[in-house]
């Protein structure tokens, strides 16, 4: 379509005379953009190849409007000649592709090639790759690049269905419902009352699921009714009558498993809606399932072991036999949930919440003037404080503040959505992270709001009322319509954007803001002890709007905020920008001994801070950017580590040697020799140091294979096979310890391990007037940092190789168990013969009787001289 000029355009569909059907017109906007140019990706190994994924993405600009037939369809696997021409201009003007992964905050960089495109290699798993490609803007003929998302699929088909293989299938003339991967979105089960189809890439592909009934009955309809299913990482939960069964994707057998699942009184399953990868609590794996009967609510992991013993879900809430749980559903924060309840001897609603990290349940009134019909729908909105939908099928409530304000969205001044969609009843609500909100009754009219305004509007029709009609949102966030007919299942992307601008036109909506940006847009940061993550929000109004940038979050007691603002006024447009610095309170110990966290200690101390950033003022017709919530995750970055680098910068020679032997007079406690087996693949490069050298390890930390920062805080070491001959240069006095310190002689108590017996745990500082005994300062001090003058001396009678641990003991340093290995081998001391202590004595047997033979040649030649002579 070419259009003028730029702006909203009319359009209808050209339609004969003696049709019966009213097209709506649509109002397209088109806009004047200089991102004309696009990214095309592609993993050429992946494309109809049954070679393993090679991990490595290939990139290059087209141009779309120039684009031949294979870059349209994503088939080609080199650029055109002209396409070769342009990525080489563009990057010769300074444009390079930075590979994003979708799913976690990591980049790999790209390097160009002879051949005139990108090549990158690729993180995470073969089966699924999802990235951004970011552009750098830079501009050709006034063509400039945009920035895309491009996702790839390896996907493996379900076994063939043996003979006695059966469907599952919603109850006769029940409506569609679909369930997705929170981490896995391309994954999804299609209940229907024809079948239960999987897919496992979005439904480009997909196929219906049966199970082998095992040593289950079979059913006499001929197959199992199913009314709720939820997806984990190694098979499928269904709800069946009143019980939960379980099909393992490799066998794909239906069993029954009262140990691990519910056998009896399941009333309803709820699936998490957001990835609970990103959060990985120290030592705590947040839940993924939820289910429950009338009075008790359990919880199970994402994936589920059947051959083992233990139990997969346990119980998180029991109720007395007055209460009754109507819905449950995953909270707005991560490791959080809900549970809608009912009491008998009233009939007023009340909503349970717990944060699953500390199992304190907290109560609230739903409401307190009006009494809503069941049964109920509950899904939880991604927000810094809790904010919630509950819906039944003719209203729908919602809730902001933690749930302490609620409302009801209406269409017009009705709250009664059923009233406008001609009878019909919700089906189902599908919110993005654009706080987009789609509602579906049941005949497919089609209501739209902004999440955070209270005003419904009707979008045009796409299906007739009659078809079986679900919605899925997948990985791209893009809404699919799943339409189920007579020859199968129909797949069709909704222009989700185009239609709600197109409804808006011409309708009294006005956002109060030209444009709204930030860079928060990370699912989740992660904080150690001494850092902060600084981002800035920008918003544009009209002037007199006076409007501003809010930044909620919930525990405020945890992390520390500091913001600057500067604002600017030209041509009665006023801008408003805002940079944030967040970051942890120095005395970060008592901070988290006085919080709620899991671990009470400050050194495996972890917590969950949601963020949310948002405009005050809101409306429909307001564009608000992906990502306005950030997860900030207070502990430990995961593949955080540190390492010991070479004071030498010589080369390393990996297998030098196999093993070698540690006489006892080294070794603590041993009355023989030890022969070691050197292990090069944990203990690595062994670093060389002169034997009258002083030594004193550098320490670097890594986040996986990207360096952070030099490690400037206190230390301590331990030879791995138990050597002693190594020494610390200075003792507590010269260091100017105001007291003893710690040492390995009072650490080692009550046959401790090293790993254990000393670290960030109990460590206490020498340095610090603590009213105690001045002790003896005369020992060595066995604790260094990067400027310390403590050093560690070697032997200096024999080379010998050491494999120390360290272990970082500064308990304000970092979240994470921060340790490593490394290994030195003395050189320079000269080798001594065996033999040349007995050389040494007879050659001073030899001198010894030559000095004997010419003493003895020397008086006889006397005692001769004197009876040679005459006496006088």
């Amino acid at each position: 379509m070419w259009c003028k000029s730029p702006g909203f355009q009319a359009i209808k569909p050209l339609v004969s005379n003696v049709s019966t059907e009213k097209e709506e017109e649509r109002h397209l906007y088109i806009s004047d953009s200089f991102f004309r140019l696009a990214w095309y990706a592609v993993i050429p190994l992946l494309r109809n190849s049954t070679e393993r994924d090679s991990q490595t993405v290939r990139i290059w600009v087209i141009d779309p409007e120039l684009s031949d037939e294979a870059e349209i369809i994503n088939t080609a696997v080199i650029p055109s000649v002209y396409f070769r021409y342009l990525t080489r201009c563009l990057f010769i003007g300074g444009e390079f592709a930075v590979i994003g992964l979708s799913s976690f905050p990591q980049t790999s960089q790209s390097y160009f090639t002879n051949q005139g495109f990108w090549e990158a290699p690729l993180l995470g798993v073969h089966e699924y790759h999802n990235f951004h490609i970011t552009s750098q803007s830079v501009s050709f003929h006034g063509k400039s690049v945009a920035s895309s998302q491009h996702v790839f699929y390896r996907t493996s088909p379900e076994k063939p269905h043996g003979d006695k293989n059966v469907s599952l299938r919603l109850p006769t003339g029940s409506r569609m419902s679909i369930v997705w991967g929170a981490c896995t979105p391309h994954q999804a089960l299609l209940l229907s009352d024809k079948g239960t189809f999987i897919t496992k890439n979005a439904f480009l592909t997909y196929e219906e699921i049966k199970v082998d009934p095992g040593e289950l009955l079979m059913p006499a309809e001929g197959y199992y009714v199913v009314f709720d299913a939820v997806l984990l990482e190694n098979g499928s939960i269904f709800r069946i009558g009143d019980a939960l069964y379980w099909r393992d994707n490799e066998e794909g057998i239906l069993m029954n498993i009262p140990i691990k699942l519910l056998g009896g009184g399941v009333k309803g399953l709820s699936f998490r809606s957001q990835c609970a990868d990103y959060y990985s609590l120290l030592g705590f794996e947040l839940s993924t399932v939820l289910a429950w009967t009338d009075h008790e609510l359990y919880k199970g992991g994402k994936a589920l072991d059947w051959k083992t013993n233990s139990n997969y879900m346990s119980n998180i809430l029991s109720l007395p036999k007055t209460t009754t749980i109507l819905t449950a559903a995953f909270g707005s924060h991560p490791a959080s949930f809900g549970a809608l309840v009912m009491y008998t001897d009233s009939v007023q609603l009340s909503l349970l919440t717990c944060y699953e990290t500390e199992g304190i349940w907290k109560t609230r009134t739903l409401l307190s003037t009006n009494v809503l019909q069941g049964p109920f729908r509950m899904l939880f909105v991604s927000a810094a404080l809790e904010t919630l939908l509950v819906w039944n099928k003719d209203t729908i409530l919602y809730s902001f503040h933690d749930d302490s304000e609620w409302r009801y969205l209406q269409i017009m001044d009705s709250s009664n959505i059923s009233q406008e969609a001609s009878g019909s009843h919700i089906h189902h609500v599908v919110i993005d992270s654009s706080r987009n909100m789609l509602v579906k009754m049941e005949n497919n009219v089609l209501f739209f709001c902004k999440f955070g305004t209270n005003k419904l509007f009707r979008l045009p029709a796409w299906n007739d009322p009659g078809r079986s009609v679900v919605l899925y949102l997948n990985q791209k966030e893009q809404i699919i319509m799943l339409t189920l007919l007579d020859g199968g299942l129909h797949v069709k992307k909704y222009p989700f954007q185009m239609e709600i601008m197109s409804a808006m036109q011409g309708e009294v909506h006005s956002c109060p803001f030209i444009g709204f940006t930030h860079n928060m847009n990370r699912p989740v940061y992660y904080i150690d002890m001494e850092e902060a993550i600084e981002f800035w929000a920008q918003i544009v109004y009209y002037e007199g709007e006076n409007i501003n940038v809010t930044l909620s979050r919930n525990k405020d007691h945890v992390l520390q905020i500091t913001e600057r603002t500067h604002f600017e006024s030209v041509r009665h447009l006023d801008t408003t920008n805002k940079t944030f610095t967040i970051y942890q309170d120095a005395d970060c110990k008592d901070v988290f001994n006085n919080s709620d966290l899991i671990i009470k200690n400050s050194q495996n101390a972890s917590d969950i801070v949601t963020m949310e950033l948002l405009p005050t003022q809101i409306d429909n017709s307001c564009n608000l950017p992906k990502n306005q919530i950030s997860h900030f995750f207070v502990g430990c970055p995961p593949n955080r580590h540190i390492r010991v680098i070479k004071p030498l910068r010589i080369p390393c020679k990996m297998n030098v040697f196999n093993s070698y032997t540690i006489p006892r007079f080294a070794l603590s406690n041993s009355s023989k020799d030890l022969t070691v087996f050197y292990d090069w693949k944990s203990f690595g490069c062994v670093l060389k140091i002169h034997y009258k050298d002083e030594f004193r390890p550098d320490i670097e930390m890594y986040d996986g294979e990207t360096f952070v920062r030099s490690v400037d805080a206190n230390f301590i070491v331990w030879e791995y096979f138990n050597r002693k001959d190594y020494y610390f240069s200075a003792t507590m006095h010269q260091v100017a310890c105001l007291h003893e310190a710690q040492t390995w002689t009072s650490m080692l108590v009550d046959e401790k391990r090293p790993e254990e017996a000393w670290g960030p745990h109990n460590y206490r500082s020498c340095f610090v007037d603590n009213s105690e005994n001045l002790g003896n300062l005369d020992q060595p001090y066995e604790i260094m940092n990067r400027s310390s003058r403590n050093f560690l001396t070697f032997s200096q009678e024999n080379s010998a190789i050491y494999v120390f641990n360290v272990k970082i003991v500064d308990p304000n340093y970092s979240f994470c168990d921060l340790r490593a290995v490394f290994a030195v081998q003395t050189y320079g001391i000269p080798e001594v013969d065996e033999l040349l202590p007995l050389y040494m004595l007879l050659t001073q047997s030899i001198i010894a009787l030559i000095i004997l033979c010419i003493s003895f040649y020397g008086y006889t030649s006397i005692f001769r001289d004197m009876l040679q002579k005459k006496c006088v």
